[in-house]
């Protein structure tokens, strides 16, 4: 997303919008977060100015069309400007979806309701129904409006957007009878997706980890290796233009493997990027938990070293500390071990965030009273 935001052509839109750029784990964006309930990213809303409200939302990633049509309906909603009712149901959808999801659904279903036939917005509204389902964990409802809307869908990146949405609610919950027959449909229709240019690489990313993720659910080895060749023959076709794009090729690369795979099967790839990136310790932190995954356990310790001298912050320096002390536990130097995670532990303890802190620090001292030799 980062890429197409750097390349496209938004010229129309100068003097319309201001920009802002935040970054979710810095400490002093906590507060603007926390107010409009931003919890997972990429996440994008445009606000108004005047009273701070959000005219539009839109979650993951979007195609340069689908993000003119974003900024086009922001803007819309901050000027009211030759709207439908239906128009301000959407916009009120948006401004309660990352708060208020169930309300969110409500207003979704009543812009869909009050539609006349010749609203463009139509599946616009559909597929911000079924995410704000997702949002509310109703993971049933969910993924059989995504199957039942997404059927007669344009097939452009809006018809990715919803089928996706739809797959992850049907891996979200235990299996039952509604969700393998939502699952039937769905996959038919994330084939289509995959077989269509216009759906974005990140909803790519996310089709082939949801279809890995449904064949290894059924005990299909199989079809999840297949899936999983699949997926990684496309990655490897990319070549990275930034250290975003390999970085996020590499993300891909890592998701693949932890739903099924042999992690041996993407190191040459992850060696590279490290190569590439000398002085992103994220790389080297990647590279490592693949190498700890494939039982390299030497060659785990020394890029985890990389990653260390990269200067990490904190909770990137007890994230490398504690894969340090897991590869030193397995080749047996458990008093080495034991000081990486003391580290880990001091590492975790200054991290900025308080809930990062405190869910890094008990997951650590766990760990570490783990290691403790019984009393005599």
């Amino acid at each position: 997303m980062r890429d197409l935001l750097d390349h496209a052509d938004l010229s129309r839109y100068a003097g319309q919008f201001v920009w802002l750029e935040l970054n979710y784990d810095a400490p002093e964006n906590r507060a603007f977060l926390t107010k409009y309930g931003a919890e997972a990213t990429p996440l994008f809303f445009v606000i108004d100015p005047r009273d701070e409200h959000v005219t539009a939302t839109q979650p993951g990633a979007m195609s340069l069309q689908e993000l003119k049509q974003f900024l086009d309906r922001g803007a819309s909603g901050v000027f009211a400007k030759g709207q439908y009712p239906a128009d301000a149901a959407l916009a009120r959808g948006d401004t309660l979806r990352t708060l208020q999801p169930q309300e969110a659904v409500k207003a979704y279903r009543e812009a869909l309701h009050s539609a006349p036939a010749t609203w463009t917005q139509r599946e616009l509204a559909e597929a911000s129904l079924v995410g704000a389902l997702q949002d509310a964990s109703q993971w049933q409802e969910c993924a059989e409006t995504a199957a039942r809307e997404a059927a007669h869908m344009t097939r452009n990146s809006m018809f990715g957007r919803t089928v996706v949405t739809g797959m992850w609610c049907v891996v979200s919950t235990d299996p039952a009878p509604w969700s393998e027959a939502a699952a039937r449909s769905l996959e038919a229709l994330s084939k289509e997706a995959l077989s269509l240019s216009v759906t974005v690489r990140d909803h790519r990313d996310e089709l082939y980890r949801t279809l890995m993720n449904l064949s290894v659910a059924r005990n299909d080895n199989a079809s999840a290796a297949k899936w999983g060749e699949q997926w990684l023959a496309e990655l490897d076709a990319i070549k990275p233009t930034s250290d975003d794009q390999r970085s996020a090729l590499d993300i891909a690369r890592v998701e693949n493997i932890q739903a099924y795979g042999d992690p041996a099967r993407i190191l040459p790839a992850l060696i590279q990027s490290e190569r590439a990136m000398p002085n992103n310790y994220i790389a080297s932190l990647r590279l490592a938990e693949m190498q700890l995954a494939a039982k390299h356990y030497g060659e785990a310790i020394a890029a985890c070293d990389r990653g260390l001298s990269r200067g990490p912050g904190a909770s990137g320096r007890a994230w490398l500390l504690q894969m340090k002390a897991e590869a030193l536990t397995k080749q047996g130097r458990k008093a080495e071990a034991r000081v990486a995670l003391q580290e880990a532990l001091k590492a975790a303890e200054t991290i900025p965030d308080k809930m990062m802190r405190d869910m890094k620090v008990g997951m650590i001292s766990n760990v570490l009273k783990a290691t403790e030799k019984p009393a005599n």
